[in-house]
């Protein structure tokens, strides 16, 4: 038999498809992601389920589409006890484990993974009444601060939903940094594993989403007259529906976009976040046996990065700055050096996780697929010709079939269509082109297809232990 493998995957808080070195010409000083991913499988058009943190992570969890899952505390949070990868492995006899960002609600909701370790941006947690009557509205990074001595200097640095925020240095060295705070508890963590049992190993760090602040030496790594900033402002957006105009217009970072001085050291500033990401990833796949391990990597979703004239992920449109992700897997039974073009989700990496541990899940009516097939190098014709969704029920559903990119903003309808072989800027709409006709009406078939399939309220794990055991670690 086959031993089952280890299965680590990294994960990133915003980071756009192009903020990584294989993906920008070495723009971004990533060697060890660049090392990782050319020996393994790159996904260059990867799409996230979700414009917006906690959908996405949601749906990488369960290979479900996040609006049919059931929900608590706030409209897209994860109820307890649905099925998730995690409870699925544990079931299993995998030692389960996050470290760093989650963004459940309440913060060590349990969803199947008996190491909780978390760093969270708690001002956007959305929690609300069951967080507290747990008393579970901080996190564990709070909590190590406090001890050390250190004030949780988050607080002091909350912001408006949607504002840009300042670049700085955060005053603290590097090891007191998110960054460096999970890789060190990733790394306890792989220091005192059971190596009697399979690991599956989340290890999530909060940036290069904002607070914009590395630590020294990464904060001066990079000048920001180096930066590349955007071919265009935001007179990009002319040539598109009123409706998504206005949407755009209405950005609280638009100001902040448009001027080229601070969008530069913003620039340079992620960067230096970037790069701090990379070193920790590079330190922790060190210990690692890949002979054993499947390794992913990927972000939740995008960021605008001053293209389209904005900053961040608002508005939640499922433009490619913020649906389309980096991917790629390495490790065990990974046919490696390898770029594939062909259309995937991020959150297929349920079903492959699953698919390489050697298990059928315990549910079905999934919304993606196992890459084991494209992994393998035995990929065959279904598993190369499909659609990629992004924004199912956040407002802008969006499908994606060969080329063309269609939306629709869900209220009003008004259709969106790129051809993204002639239109990579994703600047002139098609909708109303008769050239375009039967690919709208096709795509628009398939959109209402995946927008209509009826939730899954009833998908559960059966009694899990209690949330307080959950969160031990």
């Amino acid at each position: 038999m086959t031993t089952r493998p280890d299965i680590v995957l990294f994960l990133t808080d915003q980071q756009r498809f192009d903020q990584v070195g294989y993906g920008s010409g070495g723009h971004f000083e990533t060697p060890n992601l660049d090392r990782l991913a050319r020996s393994g499988v790159i996904f260059e058009n990867a799409y996230s389920a979700s414009t917006v943190c906690v959908p996405a992570r949601v749906a990488l969890l369960t290979g479900f589409e996040p609006h049919r899952v059931p929900t608590q505390e706030n409209p897209f949070a994860l109820r307890e006890g649905f099925w998730t990868l995690a409870h699925e492995l544990r079931s299993a006899g995998y030692e389960t484990a996050l470290i760093g960002k989650a963004h459940f609600a309440p913060v060590h909701a349990q969803h199947g993974f008996e190491t909780l370790r978390l760093c969270e941006h708690l001002s956007a947690q959305g929690l609300g009444p069951l967080s507290r009557e747990r008393d579970d509205e901080l996190d564990d990074y709070h909590d190590w601060l406090l001890a050390r001595g250190y004030p949780d200097w988050r607080f002091e640095e909350a912001r408006p939903a949607g504002t840009p925020g300042p670049t700085h240095v955060f005053p603290y060295g590097p090891e007191v940094h998110p960054t460096g705070w999970v890789e060190r508890e990733a790394t306890e963590l792989l220091d005192r594993r059971d190596r009697s049992r399979p690991l599956f190993l989340v290890v999530s760090f909060p940036h290069p989403h904002a607070p914009y602040n590395p630590p020294e030496p990464y904060a001066s790594m990079f000048d920001p007259a180096d930066a590349r900033l955007p071919d265009g402002g935001f007179e990009v957006n002319e040539g598109l529906p009123l409706v998504c105009q206005l949407a755009l217009g209405n950005a609280r970072t638009r100001a902040a976009a448009g001027d080229q001085q601070h969008l530069g050291r913003l620039l340079a500033t992620v960067r230096g976040l970037i790069k701090h990401i990379d070193d920790a990833i590079g330190r922790l796949v060190a210990r690692l046996d890949l002979t054993s391990t499947l390794v992913a990597f990927t972000s939740d979703h995008g960021d605008y990065a001053g293209h389209r004239g904005l900053l961040r992920k608002t508005p939640w449109m499922p433009f490619d700055d913020l649906a389309r992700v980096p991917l790629f897997y390495v490790g065990q039974g990974v046919a490696g050096g390898r770029v594939v073009s062909n259309l995937v989700q991020s959150y297929d990496f349920a079903l492959t996780a699953l698919d390489y541990a050697g298990m059928q899940p315990g549910v079905g009516d999934f919304d993606s697929r196992s890459l084991r097939p494209m992994l393998t190098g035995r990929a065959q014709a279904a598993d190369l010709d499909r659609s990629a969704f992004s924004c199912i029920g956040m407002g802008w559903p969006m499908v994606r079939h060969g080329s063309c990119k269609y939306f629709v903003h869900a209220q009003q309808q008004t259709p969106v269509l790129f051809d993204l072989d002639h239109d990579p800027g994703e600047r002139v709409n098609l909708a109303d082109d008769p050239h375009y006709a039967d690919i709208r009406r096709e795509l628009s078939e398939r959109l209402t297809e995946r927008v209509t399939k009826p939730p899954l309220a009833d998908v559960d794990v059966g009694v899990a232990p209690s949330w307080k055991a959950e969160a031990a670690h």
